[in-house]
């Protein structure tokens, strides 16, 4: 997905951004946070805490995943990480920033596409129904994961 409100998750420039959202959210920007964020920003695909706690340690090989779980709460708190449950029962997280845009995940590779046109906002509520926020997830394959012609080894393939 690579049309107008579409764009890879994971921008240049930004782990200062959430870092200092970071320290705002009443956290001090230590060497394991910032590897932290470091480590969500530049990835593009969900990741499990045991995953960033992974990224993280090549630049702070302090980080503990204490540390991984406490700044992945912080970030969701302020609105700055996606959190999804996986197929796996296991929960990752991307990076979103702080304002408001749904995503595209891709089924195969975990890649966010982050979609900043809100698709909900033709949505009526119903009469009476005051919404006070919403998220939307378009679940799918990615550009990278089509044009792979290797197959799916999901259950459903080797049912007989």
């Amino acid at each position: 997905m690579t049309g107008q409100g579409h764009h890879q998750i994971g921008r240049a420039g930004e782990p200062d951004r959430v870092a200092d959202a970071l320290a705002s959210l009443g956290g001090a920007t230590t060497g394991p946070r910032r590897a932290i964020v470091d480590a969500l920003v530049s990835a593009d695909r969900l990741q499990t805490p045991e995953q960033v706690l992974a990224e993280a340690r090549v630049a702070a090989p302090s980080t503990s995943l204490a540390t991984v779980y406490r700044t992945l709460e912080r970030l969701d708190l302020g609105g700055h990480v996606k959190r999804v449950a996986l197929a796996s029962g296991a929960v990752g997280y991307a990076y979103c920033g702080g304002s408001h845009h749904d995503h595209a995940i891709c089924t195969r590779c975990g890649r966010v596409i982050r979609v900043d046109a809100c698709a909900a906002s033709a949505w009526e509520a119903p009469a009476g129904f005051r919404v006070a926020s919403h998220e939307l997830n378009f679940y799918g394959t990615c550009e990278a994961c089509a044009a792979d012609a290797t197959p799916d080894a999901g259950p459903a393939r080797g049912a007989a």
